[in-house]
């Protein structure tokens, strides 16, 4: 299965929203959805890993890596980490713009956990 769709508030039908992202100590973090035009809660999502557009930093965070490292070997990581990235997010992007998905998210996404 492959989908994907832009998050919508369940209330104003609105798709701008606000992360707030809610980190406890001993916790996997947490990202609540917020509808950005009337501040109704969307969503929820616990985290287990966070990727961001600093693919070297988040590398490092997956990675724990030790400076023993051969400097090639991590480089040629790096690049085809940050590919992978881009190509995902861009599918991703191609597929929620098709509007094609109409279900809710929690129905896309426990589908694909069981």
């Amino acid at each position: 299965m492959e989908t994907a769709k832009f998050e919508t508030c369940p209330k104003c039908g609105s798709q701008s929203m606000k992360n707030i992202i809610y980190v406890r100590s001993g916790k996997e973090p947490v990202i609540y959805v917020q509808c950005a035009k009337c501040g109704s809660f969307v969503a929820g999502y616990a985290l287990k890993t966070y990727i961001s557009d600093k693919t070297y930093e988040t590398l490092l965070e997956i990675m724990h890596l030790e400076s023993s490292t051969d400097s090639r070997d991590f480089t040629h990581k790096i690049e085809a980490f940050s590919k992978s990235i881009e190509e995902e997010y861009k599918r991703a992007l191609e597929i929620a713009k098709t509007g094609k998905e109409k279900r809710k998210a929690e129905k896309i996404i426990g589908e694909n956990i069981k």
